[in-house]
């Protein structure tokens, strides 16, 4: 019969799996014990994905032969396949016990490490693998891999890279150094070798969706879209490529898309929580409320921590008015994971390059119990426009103040000199941003105070105006603006921190200000592009457009412009706060999916009664926001 096995063996090499297989059978027929026989029989099934039936085989070759390694290897690698991954563990190392350089042994060691998560074990295993055939660019591949996984990504890059200089065309090494690459932060790097990947091997979809996310991140949102969908032409379900595509058509401003993307990823896995928290966030943006609660009350019966899903959630029932639920929720702002989630929070893209201060460490948080004689520390959090929105709720406090009370007041560096001169009559200490702190008994964050003092919707306080200028600014800024026969308006199209595709708008966008007659225009924003500067250089009325620059230092400079001015058009930004709080006349451009403080539904504004609020009909449409406004000075 050992004439037969031959014949099986050969069949077996040629690729004749069933003329094998029916040898194979027949020597054991003939001898139950041929351990060969067992042992290919055993692979071959394994080849055919019958793995219980291998390992069976392959298990009694080993009993009978229990010091050779290759069958404890092939062993390993049929409990491998059924899952049973610490068995398989155990034979690969006993074949390692027999043959201490048996180099596929380490190298399948180190996948089964990796498949459990032992990633340190799988970068040994795997470092053994190369030493013993250095040549193996599947080796070098692997320990790259263990490397990224253990976060030691340089590493990983330089033996992904002698993984390619053997085998330059192993699609599967380029894709993971690019992996290794973005890790490191060089976007451009991983793009290229993605792109490498996917000459090699066109249909890889797992490069076609790293590339894509690549993008996504980077701001090519377009070429992600594409990207994703190319994936998702491979591979329909693959659930990740459908989040990533609703994220770049909701970042593209393509929300009805995006929510039809995120949709059949949720329908894929209901329990996805991120991308049920993107699908509230899209159907925000379209000013879809309800539907956007129902999307974030499904993020957080899947996940209840999720920190963005609770501030989006407090973010959509403020934008209701609803204080009662919103103000509670809205404290979910001051959890990291808010802004760590992969999704900005709704109406915060804007200040999220702000750093937002710690709070005290070790000091308790004021929850609107007595003062007593204690010291209270109040500090500003996110933006400037919050601070002045904000700070009209220290009045409040001070209400509630006793003897011995001691108000301090923290606010960004900029705010100071227009804030001292309120809080010197007040008697409130105030401090900047990053000066040494008092020892505080309590605390409380500026944009909690609303909370703590029990504010409804239909109480906000409003004494206007609750800003002035203080009087060395108003005596710096008198006469600079010329005389009274034109009418001056106050002009800001962007914000300081951040340009931001919902709170800026192009310069070209404000043509039809531009063209009325009688109007001085005062740029309020001291920071412009180069391009702003040279368009408004060149512009046919740029006699009529002033710039006053970094003339204006702090927020003090621009609040004495303001009380000068017949009105401000603004953007969302710091300077449309500033204007409201000095009680100026004020045009407010919002886009369609405004900030939760400007509500819905409504032009005008209980935080600022002198404001008129201009919304955007849909997305995007600024030009009929700016005609709105122009309309609106051109009869007044």
């Amino acid at each position: 019969m050992e004439q037969v096995f031959v014949r099986a063996f050969a069949a077996h090499r040629d690729g004749r799996l069933e003329d094998a297989e029916r040898d194979y059978r027949a020597t054991l027929a003939a001898d139950p014990v041929h351990v060969d026989a067992l042992h290919m029989l055993g692979v071959l099934r394994h080849q055919k994905g019958q793995h219980a039936e291998a390992a069976d085989l392959v298990r009694r070759a080993v009993d009978l032969r229990p010091d050779d390694a290759a069958l404890q290897l092939n062993l390993g690698n049929a409990l491998k396949a059924m899952g049973e991954l610490d068995n398989a563990i155990e034979r690969f190392r006993n074949a390692l016990t027999l043959a201490p350089t048996f180099a596929l042994a380490h190298y399948n060691l180190g996948n089964a490490y990796a498949a459990i998560g032992r990633h340190e074990d799988a970068m040994y295993a795997f470092g053994h693998a190369v030493r013993l055939q250095p040549g193996d660019a599947s080796s070098h591949n692997n320990l790259g891999n263990a490397l990224h996984a253990l976060g030691r990504h340089a590493e990983a890059a330089e033996t992904f890279r002698r993984a390619l200089k053997i085998r330059p065309g192993h699609a599967g090494a380029h894709n993971n150094l690019g992996m290794a690459l973005n890790a490191l932060g060089d976007s451009a790097g991983a793009v290229e070798h993605f792109q490498k990947a996917l000459r090699v091997q066109p249909r890889f979809v797992a490069a076609h969706f790293n590339l894509a996310n690549t993008l996504e991140a980077t701001g090519y949102h377009a070429h992600a879209v594409s990207g994703y969908e190319t994936a998702l032409a491979l591979q329909p379900q693959f659930t990740p490529a459908l989040f990533g595509l609703g994220n770049a058509l909701a970042a593209l401003g393509r929300h009805d898309e995006a929510i039809a993307a995120y949709e059949r990823a949720i329908g894929l896995d209901p329990k996805f929580s991120l991308a049920w928290l993107a699908l509230g966030t899209a159907q925000h943006a379209l000013g879809r409320h309800a539907a956007a609660l129902r999307a974030f009350d499904e993020a957080l019966r899947t996940r209840p921590d999720l920190a963005a899903a609770h501030l989006n959630r407090a973010l959509t029932w403020l934008t209701l008015g609803d204080f009662r639920r919103g103000l509670p929720e809205y404290e979910w702002r001051l959890d990291p994971g808010a802004r760590d989630e992969g999704f900005g929070a709704l109406g915060l893209p804007a200040r999220a390059s702000a750093p937002v201060p710690t709070c005290p460490q070790g000091v308790p948080r004021w929850r609107g119990e007595p003062l007593g004689e204690r010291t209270l520390l109040i500090h500003a959090e996110q933006g400037f426009g919050d601070t002045l929105q904000f700070i009209r709720f220290v009045p409040s406090v001070l209400a509630l103040a006793q003897t011995g009370t001691r108000i301090v007041l923290e606010v960004q560096a900029p705010l100071v000199p227009l804030i001292a001169p309120a809080a010197q009559a007040a008697r409130i200490t105030l401090i900047a941003q990053g000066a040494p702190r008092p020892q505080a008994d309590l605390q409380c964050p500026l944009l909690s105070l609303p909370l703590v003092l029990g504010t409804s919707f239909d109480a906000l306080p409003a004494p206007m105006p609750y800003l002035a200028a203080p009087a060395p600014y108003r005596r710096k800024w008198r006469g600079s603006l010329g005389g009274q026969a034109r009418r001056k308006i106050g002009l800001a199209w962007s914000g300081r921190i951040h340009r931001h595709e919902t709170r800026s708008m192009p310069l070209a966008a404000l043509e039809p200000l531009f063209a009325l007659d009688g109007i001085d225009w005062i740029v309020l924003q001291p920071d412009l592009t180069e391009a702003e500067h040279a368009a408004l250089d060149s512009h046919p009325r740029a006699r009529s457009i002033h710039r006053p620059g970094h003339k204006l230092a702090d927020f003090a400079d621009t609040a004495a412009v303001i009380e000068r001015l017949d009105a401000v058009v603004s953007i969302d930004t710091s300077i449309a706060h500033l204007a409201g709080a000095l009680d100026a006349q004020l045009w407010l451009m919002l886009p369609f999916a405004a900030d939760w403080r400007w509500f819905t539904g409504t032009d005008s504004s209980p935080w600022y009664p002198r404001a008129r609020l201009v919304r955007q009909p849909r997305p995007g449409a600024w030009d009929e926001v700016v005609a709105q406004v122009a309309q609106a000075l051109r009869e007044g």
